[in-house]
């Protein structure tokens, strides 16, 4: 009894140092029937084989980590331990070892978040939108995330990142057609058509992080080329008619310097050249003369 009470103790410390449990907070059972997932699980794919594991562990050692739930009107929900309450469904267990915690909804779902990115192998998408619930939903900063989470402030902005990509390339993220490395390498073409046309090579092709570095390189200098290229060429010269031409005649002999007009539907400028004091000042009083 006394060794069971020691696990207990320990346990509910590991915890603590974890999702924030309290001292007085104790183990109990709990019907699995009188359970319920949370919506807020971070964790969308529980595929059979990554379930496999936990399962042997559970039929030949128990549950050693006790779940962590709130009390609801319906009984409970899980708050983290939603892996092993469904491996424990798989195998016919009708109780799971227990901690009810107090909390309001946001708590349990930051809770949840954190302690999910902490104990469990989320895929890098699962992870991108824990971050950024975290982020979005309780202000915390990625300084703060990466804090709470046991990790360094770029991992968590590169991974937040990914939610930028389209769709269908979050798609294989996910499913892990294409790696967390291959993501931020197509993160640099911005150009989400051009997302999706590589990591549909990538699956296709099967390459390597480094041949998709060497594409996206190559097409981010090749789109600056281009755009030098484009910043090269000389502006097209306008074309001024004959009443614009005459007007420009008509006001340099009236200034005495050169006088530009530039015209487009009704709009533009008139340039006005000098090339010391006297002679701006010479053009000041022409025109103020030509105004009284």
């Amino acid at each position: 009894m006394a060794n069971k009470e020691k696990l207990g103790r320990g346990l509910e410390s590991l915890l603590g140092e974890a999702i924030g449990i309290e001292s007085g907070e104790k183990i109990m059972q709990i019907k699995l029937a009188e359970i319920q997932p949370n919506d807020a699980q971070p964790r969308k794919q529980f595929t059979q084989p990554q379930m496999e594991s936990l399962i042997n562990s559970i039929h030949e050692h128990g549950i050693l980590q006790p779940i962590i739930v709130r009390s609801t009107s319906k009984g409970y929900k899980i708050i983290a331990g939603e892996r092993r309450w469904r491996a424990s469904k798989q195998l016919g267990i009708t109780e799971i070892p227990a901690i009810v915690k107090k909390a309001d909804s946001l708590k349990t779902i930051e809770l949840a978040l954190v302690e999910n990115i902490q104990r469990e192998d989320l895929n890098p998408m699962e992870k991108a939108t824990a971050f950024s619930e975290l982020k979005n939903n309780f202000g915390l900063t990625q300084e703060q995330i990466a804090t709470k989470v046991g990790q360094n402030r770029s991992t968590v902005a590169n991974t937040i990142r990914l939610l930028d990509l389209p769709e269908e390339v979050q798609s294989y993220v996910s499913r892990g057609t294409i790696s967390m490395g291959h993501a931020r390498s197509l993160l640099s073409l911005k150009d989400p058509v051009k997302q999706k046309s590589l990591s549909e090579r990538i699956a296709r092709e099967d390459l390597s992080v480094r041949e998709v570095e060497m594409i996206t390189s190559e097409k981010k200098d090749r789109e600056d080329s281009i755009k030098t290229a484009k910043e090269m060429q000389p502006t097209p010269k306008l074309i001024k008619s004959h009443q614009i031409l005459d007007l420009e005649d008509r006001l340099r002999m009236a200034i005495g310097t050169k006088v530009s007009i530039m015209e487009k539907s009704g709009k533009g400028k008139i340039t006005i050249e000098f090339s010391n004091n006297n002679q701006f000042e010479s053009i000041v009083g022409k025109i103020i003369a030509l105004a009284d």
